[in-house]
């Protein structure tokens, strides 16, 4: 079953904070940069509890140094393949009723960071579109509440076409 809860529901800035501060104790410095993306990252968009992340580090390979690291606080790593064509590593947790996606792509991987950047700030700087896609989340999950393959390639379809307004946006600021 498909469901959101509302952005003021939960503190998910802070929860994002307190995974963040895990994450730089295991990896250190093959962190250069670390960022809450999705729907939990935009005010006022409903999120299905689900906290995205996006560590970037300096060498995808090293990565693999810190596997154990990440198994003992709770992260096992899954194929990133199907959740996404970018080259990454995924980990995923699932801690207090909330599921962790760490998605760590390299530094030089622009476009797949740029991609995820721009979405977020394009959501959080124009609320028309903000609103819009809550409304087109909250209804297709209503619509396929028990089916959330059809959902996710919906709001895949959705997700594409704005981006590309998105990336248009942020790379004109």
């Amino acid at each position: 079953m498909i469901d959101y809860t509302p952005w003021n529901e939960k503190d998910y800035h802070q929860i994002f904070i307190h995974e963040a501060k895990e994450l730089i104790e295991i990896f250190r410095n093959e962190i250069v940069e670390l960022h809450h993306y999705g729907s939990t990252s935009v005010k006022d968009l409903p999120g299905n509890k689900t906290i995205d992340i996006l560590p970037i580090v300096k060498t995808l390979s090293h990565v693999s140094l810190y596997t154990d690291k990440m198994e003992a606080i709770g992260y096992k790593e899954v194929d990133a393949n199907n959740f996404t064509h970018d080259n990454c590593r995924l980990f995923v947790a699932k801690k207090n009723q909330l599921t962790f996606y760490v998605m760590m792509i390299e530094r030089t991987n622009f476009d797949a960071i740029t991609r995820r950047l721009a979405f977020r700030d394009y959501l959080r700087e124009h609320k028309f579109e903000r609103l819009a896609y809550a409304k087109f989340k909250m209804k297709r999950a209503v619509q396929y509440r028990n089916d959330f393959n059809t959902y996710k390639m919906a709001k895949n379809d959705y997700i594409s076409k704005l981006e590309e307004k998105a990336l248009r946006w942020y790379n004109t600021k």
